[in-house]
Order: structure tokens, then sequence, then C-alpha cells
């Protein structure tokens, strides 16, 4: 008896006559899929193209002047290092980038997008002639970064709803690559997706940002397989408790800072040994005591108190501002162009809470205030309240 079960149509894998089996249905989508190189990597352009896109204009907007008209964002899925390194520009800045889990991509700027970028810092606007390539120094990186970091950052805020995608969550800046020989013991030969696209910077200046992505299947997998939400804030919750606890004691460098301020790159070149930059009695209320990366920690007043110098932290107004990032602290400082930064920076190793006092009994003021309690001062006691602290008291 001549069996019921049908085979896939040739013309049509994934087309099954009537009365096949349910399995040969499901081996027949399997074929066809892997015939037609997997439609997954084709769902995935869309979403890559978009959120590149949106990523470098949300990166340009703190830079006045910018302006950055993108071309089409060409994608290339399943990209090998070696095939990749065709589409990085010759000229310009070459830079890993890494997740958490130690994935390691690359991203590049085109030597005129760097020309750009420095020159919108420099003067506040793009420059119209074309400047010959030359050799990218560390101070190029550095007014290169920040426009690169925030590309990253928004780059993982745009793509964060596909679920989908077999890329990290976040990748950061890494540091700048000069020896391109060096790639290959740098990162794997294959899993990455390649992101290239032309940005006219100001109507003016044109170059290529490329951008390597580490992909890996087992991200998509992992999102796939998912755990629910209330599981992953648990664990998510517990790790961080884990982590506090393992690093509450460890030593941190934090620095006081009076003020910031925006001064053209040309009159900072001309200061010399003498020159006197003033500062308002409102700068004295406006410490800011931040960590590396210019997170603000916890803003205070300077004044005097049992003779010293001393900062309180918290107060009216003041609170504590954990995590906040001192872009803010810049654009008021922008505002008050007429003053400049007064004093030297105070080293802490330790993370005041909101109300505690660091004083020191330097004659400046600008030594640094040991990682310990405070010491025995005539009249004052930490642990009281601060009613003998004086905000207005002379800083001679």
């Amino acid at each position: 008896m001549p069996s019921s079960a049908s085979r896939p149509d040739p013309a049509d894998p994934d087309r099954v006559r009537p009365g096949a089996a349910g399995a040969g249905s499901v081996l027949a989508r399997i074929i066809a899929a892997h015939g037609r190189g997997g439609a997954g990597k084709a769902d995935l352009m869309a979403p890559l193209q978009t959120g590149l896109t949106r990523a470098i204009r949300r990166a340009a907007l703190p830079f006045a002047g910018l302006m950055p008209q993108l071309a089409d964002v060409a994608v290339r899925c399943d990209a090998s290092l070696s095939s990749a390194m065709e589409a990085f520009p010759e000229h310009g800045l070459l830079a890993a980038i890494e997740d958490d889990e130690g994935r390691r991509g690359l991203i590049a700027l085109d030597h005129k997008l760097v020309d750009a970028l420095i020159e919108v810092q420099a003067t506040g606007q793009v420059e119209d002639t074309d400047l010959p390539p030359r050799p990218v120094t560390r101070i190029d990186e550095a007014l290169c970064r920040d426009f690169l970091d925030l590309v990253l950052a928004a780059f993982a805020k745009e793509t964060q709803g596909e679920g989908a995608r077999d890329w990290p969550d976040r990748v950061s800046y890494g540091s700048r690559i000069d020896d391109r020989a060096q790639l290959t013991l740098l990162l794997p030969e294959h899993g990455y997706h390649l992101l290239s696209v032309a940005v006219t910077m100001a109507g003016r200046k044109t170059g290529s940002l490329v951008f390597l992505l580490p992909s890996d299947p087992a991200l998509a997998r992992r999102r796939a397989g998912g755990m629910s939400p209330v599981v992953a804030q648990a664990g998510a919750e517990d790790w961080s408790a884990r982590m506090l606890a393992a690093l509450g004691a460890a030593p941190m460098v934090l620095n006081a800072v009076l003020m910031r301020v925006t001064l053209p790159l040309g009159r900072v070149q001309a200061l010399v040994e003498g020159d006197l930059i003033p500062f308002t009695r409102a700068d004295l209320a406006a410490i800011t005591l931040e960590g590396e990366g210019d997170h603000v920690f916890a803003r205070g007043g300077l004044g005097q108190i049992g003779g010293n110098r001393a900062v309180r932290f918290g107060g009216p107004g003041a609170g504590l501002a954990r995590g906040a990032v001192a872009g803010a602290a810049r654009a008021n400082a922008a505002d008050a162009a007429h003053a400049d930064r007064a004093g030297e920076p105070a080293t802490l190793a330790a993370q005041p809470a909101p109300g505690d006092l660091a004083a020191s009994g330097h004659p400046t003021g600008s030594g640094p205030i040991p990682a310990r309690p405070l010491p025995a001062m005539a009249g004052f006691d930490p642990d009281a309240p601060m009613g003998g602290f004086d905000p207005d008291a002379p800083m001679g």
C-alpha cells in the first residue's frame, strides 16, 4: 500500500503537498531556511541601519555646529575580520571596542571626520578647507573620544528593544590602535557585523564612520530563551548586592573641583605664569566631589571651621548627585565664561556621605586628605552638628 505521507515540493521547499506529516513540514522549513542562507540575518539589517543612523545624530547634539548628514548605512552581516579591514579608512582614528564579557570589535573615523570634530570644539565650526592626512595624536583621540562614546551609548539605547539581536547590549570605547598588523592578535577572525556610513559634517567635510560590531549567536539564543523579568531583576539585585559588599571597602580617588569653565583654545595656549583668572564668591558655594569619568558624587560649599578650611557636603540645595554626569556642570560653566578653575583638586581616598565634613589642615587647603577619621581640632567634634561652620569666613 502506498504511503500517504508526501515529500516537499522540489519547486518550493516550504510547500508540502496535502497529507504530509508534521515532521516533514518542519524538515522542509529547516532545509528551506538553510538554502536561503538564513532569513534571520536579513531581519537584523533594518535595526542595525536605523540604530547607527540615530546614534550618530544623537551623539552630535552636544557639539554645536556639527550638524551631520548621513548617507545610507551599509550593513554586512557575518563579516570576517580580514574582509572587514578593506572597508576601514586608510587614514584617521581606529580604536578597539569591548563589552563587559570581553567581546571585541572596532570603530573608525576617517581623517576628515577627525578634523571636523577637532575644529568644532576648538573654533565652534567646521572649516571649509580639507587638510591632508596626518598621524592621529593622543590629543586628537581625546577630542574624538567623547563623540564616539556617545555614538556607542546611543546605539545601545536605540537597539535595546531588538529581541533577536546577536550583538552585546553595550560596547565601550577601548583604546586607539596604531599598528593594524596587531589586529589579528587582538580580535578573532570571524563573528562581526560590519556597518559603514558616509557622514558629512556641517555640509563641509565628508568622511566615513565604520563600525565592526561583535556578533555572537549565543547572545541571540540567550535572549530567545529568556528568563522572566521578575527572575532577571532578582538576579540583578542579588549580583549588585554581592558586588557592593566586595567593593564597598575599596579605596577610591575623588577630586574636589571648585568650578569648570569653557575657554577658547587660543586663550588657553596664551596663558603664562602670573596670569590672574578671577572667580566670584558664588563659586565657593558650588564645590563638586567627582570621581573618574567626571561623575559627581556630592556637592557642597567652601568655608571654615575651627580655624581650618573645610568643605561642607549636602545642605539646602546641594544634595547628592550620585552617578550624574558632569556634562551639566560644563554647560553651567559655559554660561560663566568670566571665571576659570582656581586651586588644585584635593585627593580623597574614601567616598563621603551627605552631611559629612572633609577638612584639611594644609595652609592652602589643597593638600591630600588621608583616608582616616578627621583629626581632633579645638572646639570641633566631627560627629556633632556643624553649627560652627562659617561659609563667609575669609579665605586668606
